[in-house]
């Protein structure tokens, strides 16, 4: 059977989301609802401030979102001691996140737990349909990097 370009879309859209919550509760089963694990918004900022510095409005706009929710969300991680502000070197009026120690252990201990959870959903399927799924994958991460005007890695924050 051959899919349109719509109904692969379609069926994308409505897997992916079932994908991530299954990943989270599986995380929060695994860590007993620990207050230390990052939600999934935040491990996509802790995954985006892994591969470089960015500014507040650079985190935003990335995001899609406005200024003021994304301050929330990078307060949460500034409070947990996993992401710092600094000022600019070029511009003392900018504020620029990083990663501090203890975030990147934080997201390093997140991505493997969610890789592990992954995988042990992927390993029920069998090896010809996962090396289907790998080969969509892969056929999808290389479309998307070169048609995004941003790097798209995986959630580790990882660019191909």
């Amino acid at each position: 059977m051959s899919a349109s370009a719509y109904e692969c879309a379609a069926l994308l859209l409505d897997t992916v989301p079932g994908l991530m919550r299954t990943i989270a509760c599986a995380m929060r089963q695994r860590c007993g609802d620990d207050d230390d694990m990052p939600t999934l918004v935040q491990l996509r900022m802790l995954a985006m401030l892994a591969a470089r510095p960015w500014s507040l409005s650079e985190l935003a706009a990335a995001q899609q979102v406005t200024p003021s929710s994304m301050s929330r969300t990078v307060d949460v991680l500034v409070q947990r001691e996993w992401v710092a502000r600094t000022t600019a070197p070029d511009d003392r009026r900018k504020v620029v996140l990083h990663l501090t120690p203890a975030g990147h252990a934080a997201h390093t201990a997140m991505i493997h737990a969610a890789r592990d959870v992954a995988a042990a959903l992927i390993a029920q399927l069998d090896a010809h349909d996962r090396a289907r799924l790998y080969d969509g994958l892969s056929a999808l991460r290389a479309l998307l990097n070169t048609s995004c005007p941003l790097p798209v890695g995986s959630v580790s924050g990882e660019v191909s």
